[in-house]
C-alpha cells in the first residue's frame, strides 16, 4: 500500500510525496500542501497560504507526480481541508481564513480529465465565539459530504453548516447546528448512525445523530478528553515553535466501523484517544511516539498511520495499545496521510 503525504514546506517539508514500503519517492514541488485528497481522476492538494490555492496531480510511472492543468485560487486564505463530492464533479474546500476570521467554503469544478476550473462559488461564513484568540470570526476547518448535503465544520463560530449543492456549483444554506459556546469544532466523522465531532478548543468530543430531512444534528453533552502531559517543545528540533507548551488540542477523527470505535489524535499530549461512538466514552489512550499528531488514516491491519508534524514523523500506532508505536517514514512538517486506492 502506498500513501501520499502532505506537509509544511515552510517547516522543511519536501512538498507532495509518495510513501510506500520501499520508502519515499521524489517530491513534487508545491508550497505547503498540508491537505491531500485522492479523487477518482486525479490527486488534489491544498496550499496553506494567504491566499490559498488548489492543484490537481496525476500519478505516472513509478508513482511520479505530474501537475494536471492549472492551479486555481480557493477564493480564501489558508485552505485546510477538501473533498470531492460523490458525483466527482466538484472539489469542495474549507478555507480556514486568517486570524480575524474570513472562513469560507469554496466549490471548484472538476473536468472530465480531473483538472480544476475556477471556483463557481465561495460561500463566506459568519459568526464568532467566546475564545478570545481563535473565535473572532468564522474558521471553516473541514468539509464533508453526507446524506446528500455538504457539511462545513466552523471552529470560529461553534457551528456545523449544512448546504445543498446545486447543479450549477452553487451552495445554498439548508441549516446550521450550534454547538456549546467555545467548543471549537474541528473535525466530524460518522460511524453507522452516530455522528462524532471533536472540539479543538474544548479538548472534548460530542456524539449525536444527523437528521437527513432537517439537516440538523442533535448532540449530547460534550465529553472531555484526558489532558495528559503536554509536549516539551524545548526538546524538539528548532522549527520556529513558540516555547510555551500549548494545551491539548484534538485534531483528526478517524472512524473504525469494523471495531465500532473512533480514534481522535490529540496534539500537545501526543496521543490517540479511543472513543466509543455510542456515548462518547473514553475506552483508552495510546501514545503516538511523535510530536503534534494531526491527520491519521486507518490501515488494513487495524493500525493507524499518524502524521506527527513537529517531530517530522509518520508513526504506525496500534490503537489497542498492544505494541509500541514505530516510525514508518521521516518527513519534516508532515500533516496529512492520504491512501492511494
Amino acid at each position: 500500500m502506498r500513501y501520499l503525504l502532505g506537509d509544511y514546506t515552510t517547516e522543511g517539508g519536501p512538498g507532495l510525496i509518495v510513501a510506500g514500503p520501499d520508502g519515499l519517492g521524489a517530491a513534487a514541488a508545491v508550497v505547503n500542501p498540508t491537505w491531500v485528497h485522492v479523487g477518482p481522476e486525479a490527486v488534489y492538494t491544498l496550499t496553506h497560504t494567504e491566499p490559498g490555492f488548489a492543484a490537481a496531480w496525476r500519478l505516472g510511472e513509478d508513482f511520479a507526480l505530474d501537475r494536471a492543468g492549472q492551479g486555481q485560487s480557493t477564493g480564501g486564505d489558508n485552505p485546510c481541508h477538501g473533498t470531492v463530492d460523490p458525483t466527482g464533479r466538484w472539489l469542495l474546500v474549507a478555507n480556514y481564513g486568517d486570524g480575524d476570521g474570513g472562513g469560507s467554503v469554496a466549490v471548484l469544478p472538476i473536468g472530465e480529465d480531473g483538472t480544476l476550473g475556477e471556483a463557481t462559488d465561495v460561500f463566506n461564513l459568519s459568526g464568532t465565539g467566546p475564545h478570545a484568540d481563535r473565535q473572532t470570526g468564522p474558521h471553516a476547518h473541514q468539509v464533508v459530504c453526507h446524506m446528500g448535503r455538504v457539511l462545513a465544520v466552523d471552529l470560529g463560530a461553534d457551528r456545523i453548516h449544512a448546504f445543498d449543492l446545486g447543479e450549477d456549483g452553487k451552495l445554498t444554506p439548508a441549516a446550521a447546528t450550534a454547538l456549546e459556546p467555545g467548543f471549537g469544532p474541528r473535525h466530524l466523522a460518522f460511524v453507522g448512525d452516530r455522528a462524532i465531532v471533536v472540539g479543538e478548543l474544548s479538548n472534548a468530543v460530542a456524539v449525536g445523530t444527523f437528521d437527513e430531512h432537517s439537516a440538523v444534528f442533535a448532540f449530547g453533552d460534550p465529553v472531555p478528553l484526558p489532558s495528559g502531559e503536554v509536549a516539551d517543545f524545548a526538546a524538539l528540533p528548532d522549527i520556529g515553535l513558540e516555547e510555551d507548551a500549548p494545551q491539548p488540542l484534538p485534531a483528526a477523527v478517524v472512524p473504525d466501523p469494523e471495531r465500532g470505535l473512533v480514534y481522535v489524535t490529540v496534539r500537545g499530549s501526543d496521543q490517540v484517544a479511543v472513543i466509543d461512538p455510542a456515548d462518547g466514552a473514553l475506552v483508552r489512550t495510546v501514545p503516538v511516539g511523535g510530536a503534534w499528531p494531526r491527520d491519521a488514516v486507518l490501515t488494513g491491519d487495524g493500525t493507524l498511520l499518524v502524521a506527527c508534524q513537529h517531530s517530522g514523523q509518520v508513526m504506525r500506532v496500534d490503537p489497542s495499545g498492544a505494541s509500541e508505536p514505530a516510525t514508518e517514514w521521516t518527513v519534516p512538517g508532515v500533516t496529512c496521510v492520504a491512501p492511494l486506492t
